[in-house]
């Protein structure tokens, strides 16, 4: 009976371990993307706070807001369509990861080494996925052609 245990718990002991190391790099990605969120929120803040007086006033808003509606009406007819707030959408998620890709890229080579692509967790996680091309290093195509399958499982 003692050896019956003895070997259920090994197993058992490495399921446990296996579990907790999954949940632990999951908490750590949940951390850089609250991270993330509040450095956005305090730059989009600063950005509509055009007085500096560490409040956004109405007016503040408005013209913020006012301009990305601008942006997004491409056809000029002061309204928003559902396909001109997703191609809105679309742009501003791409210049997000051209950001995020240039910061991380410190060598400004134009591709991420494995070590680069550790700044930016969902993307090491998937790096030899990503890595068409399997010479080590994930260029910027590489990782659109990864958000455009992902959007295109999600339709």
């Amino acid at each position: 009976m003692k050896n019956a245990i003895s070997y259920l718990a090994i197993p058992c002991f490495f399921v446990l371990c296996a579990s907790l190391a999954h949940a632990d790099s999951d908490a750590h990605d949940m951390i850089e993307a609250r991270k993330h969120f509040g450095e956005k929120q305090s730059e989009y803040f600063k950005q509509m706070d055009t007085d500096n007086d560490g409040m956004v006033s109405k007016t503040e808003f408005d013209v913020a807001h006012d301009k990305h509606f601008h942006d997004m009406d491409t056809d000029g007819d002061s309204r928003l369509s559902s396909s001109e707030i997703r191609a809105g959408h679309k742009q501003n998620m791409g210049k997000i990861k051209n950001k995020r890709f240039n910061s991380a890229d410190t060598d400004h080579d134009g591709v991420l080494s494995r070590e680069e692509a550790k700044k930016l967790p969902r993307i090491s996680k998937q790096f030899e996925r990503i890595d068409t091309n399997k010479d080590g290093k994930l260029t910027s195509e590489e990782v659109d052609e990864l958000m455009a399958n992902k959007n295109s499982t999600r339709k």
